[in-house]
């Protein structure tokens, strides 16, 4: 069996030091999601997982939801016994976001992220405002925006 470092991933003391509060699971970081199930990266390797009935129950909003980037406690750190079952989110530490087409509730597009690549090309269709519109959201994550301006 392969140990993957969650260091190389993001893994920071913070969420090592609130995972340890859920005795039993595996630490564990979403890495894609395809409707209800999820990609899971644990020291022991990756696996399927889905959220639990009673987390299900527990959400109040849709953002309350993994995504891509969350770091979540798991009942196993493979997929030997079938998918895994996540129990809980660990706290974010930045959060990409935007309102979800045809209502204002949000939707987190991605969490726990340190910077975000604006790439924009400089044609005719370059427009400073929408540059400013996509800046602002980055710095509102919480993750360092970084301008690519491309010919």
């Amino acid at each position: 069996m392969k140990i993957i470092d969650l260091n190389s991933i993001g893994l920071s003391e913070q969420f090592r030091e609130e995972a340890k509060i859920y005795n039993g699971l595996h630490l564990g970081r979403i890495s894609s999601q395809a409707k209800d199930l999820y990609r899971v990266i644990t020291e022991a390797g990756e696996l399927t997982a889905e959220v639990s009935g009673k987390f299900r129950h527990q959400v109040r909003v849709p953002a309350d939801y993994p995504v891509v980037g969350d770091f979540v406690m798991v009942d196993r750190a493979d997929n030997c016994n079938g998918n895994g079952i996540i129990h809980h989110v660990l706290a974010r530490k930045s959060c990409f976001a935007r309102k979800a087409a045809g209502s204002n509730e949000l939707q987190v597009v991605a969490a726990n992220i340190d910077q975000v690549f604006i790439c924009m090309a400089l044609n005719n269709d370059f427009n400073p405002r929408r540059l400013e519109r996509y800046l602002s959201i980055a710095w509102d994550s919480g993750a360092t925006p970084v301008v690519v301006l491309t010919k």
